[in-house]
């Protein structure tokens, strides 16, 4: 058995601490000990709980904030008490983990981190980084795009950078929704996105930041609405920009028609609910949800940033336009929702598409680099 300690300095519950949760739920249990250590920010508690209750050890460091220097001694007692043959740091920003590199000896424990949103910097700030590179034994990026972007900022990983996309639960997806009724689903489309039962859903799931480029999905629904006033916009998630798209609601008189539907449980139920999904990212390292929206059949229209056009075949598998655009984008949802046979065929080719991001192969590529790394 090989012991395999999870850790992240993140203050939210996102896109990378599913993906964590995912990938340590389906590692091999006879093969990897997995346990997780991670602050003590309330937003992660109900995260935290997710993994006790999938059988995990959770390890919380009592800080303040993400700069606050105690975590490097709390999180070398985390290395003694459990002693792991490998470390996997979840980078949810350039200069994540800093301590965790700082903590960690390389004479007895190898580093693998995956930088799930890379980004450039500069200053004392990538010369941190570079340093967390040296010590670094494989680094993960969840896109080609990354890789890239990570050799092009940093040349000395070449040779021990791989790409391993995020992966579904395909299965678990599928139970989750095989007796999801037309009841529950008219109870969704009433109670969260307060809709008539013949109204056109738009949706979208999105941490509410400038990076997902919401502002822009709520002016080019203006111009839907008025075309289609029958069509509501949902959009599911919280963040620090939640005042300021209530704002630009507000002075575009949407708020009839535009729900802020903060977080939800049970995606799956709420994606099957809705008729089209939209993720109007001006960045996006991955784009995890589009898995699932492809999951549970539904059309979808993605900005050509990042990593979505690994997912998202333009006119096949979804519809692609520039970041940023929203006459475009506009244009682009006002086409598809006016052509039923293309909705048919994009919500198809999706379906067919996921099964290509199986959860299986990220945890197949990730096993193997492990192995590598401690024969």
């Amino acid at each position: 058995m090989k012991k395999i300690l999870f850790y992240t300095d993140t203050p939210i519950h996102g896109g990378a601490e599913r993906h964590m949760l995912q990938l340590a739920k389906h590692l091999p249990k006879a093969k990897y000990t997995i346990e997780l250590a991670c602050s003590n920010y309330k937003q992660l508690n109900e995260w935290c709980k997710e993994w006790i209750a999938a059988g995990f050890k959770v390890h919380r460091l009592k800080v303040a904030h993400k700069h606050d220097p105690r975590t490097l001694l709390q999180f070398k007692k985390i290395l003694k008490s459990t002693e792991p043959d490998l470390v996997h740091l979840h980078l949810w920003n350039p200069g994540g983990c800093r301590y965790a590199f700082g903590a960690i000896d390389k004479r007895s424990i190898k580093i693998v981190s995956t930088e799930h949103d890379p980004f450039p910097i500069s200053g004392l700030k990538k010369s941190v980084k570079k340093t967390a590179l040296k010590k670094t034994d494989h680094t993960i990026t969840v896109s080609d795009a990354n890789k890239q972007l990570m050799l092009k900022m940093y040349p000395e990983v070449k040779g021990k950078i791989s790409t391993i996309h995020n992966g579904i639960d395909l299965q678990q997806f599928d139970q989750s929704i095989i007796r999801f009724s037309t009841q529950a689903k008219d109870k969704i489309r009433e109670q969260i996105f307060q809709a008539d039962h013949d109204d056109f859903i738009i949706l979208t799931i999105a941490e509410l930041h400038p990076r997902k480029g919401l502002n822009y999905l709520i002016e080019a629904f203006k111009t839907i609405q008025e075309q289609k006033p029958k069509t509501k916009l949902v959009i599911v998630g919280k963040g620090p920009q939640k005042a300021k798209l209530e704002k630009l609601i507000k002075k575009l008189e949407l708020s009839d028609s535009v729900v802020l539907a903060g977080h939800q449980d049970d995606i799956p139920q709420i994606l099957k609910s809705a008729n089209l999904f939209v993720l109007p990212s001006v960045k996006e390292a991955f784009g995890l949800v589009l898995l699932e929206a492809m999951a549970a059949q539904l059309p979808i229209i993605a900005t050509e940033v990042g990593g979505i056009p690994e997912i998202v075949q333009n006119h096949k598998s979804g519809e692609l336009v520039p970041a940023q655009d929203y006459e475009l984008l506009a244009d682009k949802i006002l086409a598809v929702m006016s052509n039923n046979a293309l909705m048919q065929k994009l919500a198809y080719m999706g379906h067919h598409r996921v099964k290509t991001f199986d959860v299986t192969e990220m945890v197949r590529k990730t096993e193997n680099i492990y192995d590598t790394l401690i024969k």
